[in-house]
């Protein structure tokens, strides 16, 4: 009998959330740029600050995203990458085309301080989070502060 009972509480405790040593969350939220939902693009999530574990993401579609718990974000501190471009509205040679085959040219939407070099750190809660990301940049082209 104390050994069912054992085995039951171990089956019980590896099921449970944090106790089988698995601290990953699943996590969703929305992206938007200057109050615009980014379209398409992508989101990681890097363990920092002596916070253990893979980095994960996901895709950010129609301003959304969303990370499952089976491949999800390490709960703790985490580094966050957003990437996305936007169209400048120019004619530029296509990469991939025969010469003089134009394509609209597409840049960065977001500087490398939100990307390759990063300053945004977030709290990941165990079990499940919502974050969401608003930033707001100078539009392109316009002095800030206008």
């Amino acid at each position: 009998m104390h050994r069912q009972v054992c085995a039951i509480l171990a089956c019980i405790c590896l099921a449970a959330p944090g106790c089988s040593g698995d601290n990953r969350s699943e996590v969703s939220g929305t992206v938007s740029l200057n109050g615009r939902p980014i379209e398409e693009g992508s989101i990681n999530f890097i363990p920092v600050e002596g916070n253990q574990g893979p980095g994960t993401g996901g895709i950010i579609r129609d301003g959304k995203y969303h990370i499952p718990r089976a491949n999800g974000v390490t709960a703790g501190k985490n580094r966050v990458e957003v990437r996305a471009f936007r169209e400048t509205g120019r004619k530029v040679q296509d990469p991939t085309g025969l010469p003089g085959a134009l394509t609209t040219e597409r840049v960065p939407a977001f500087p490398p301080e939100f990307n390759d070099k990063s300053t945004l750190v977030r709290e990941v809660r165990a079990g499940s989070d919502t974050i969401d990301f608003d930033v707001h940049l100078p539009e392109p082209g316009k002095a800030a502060g206008r």
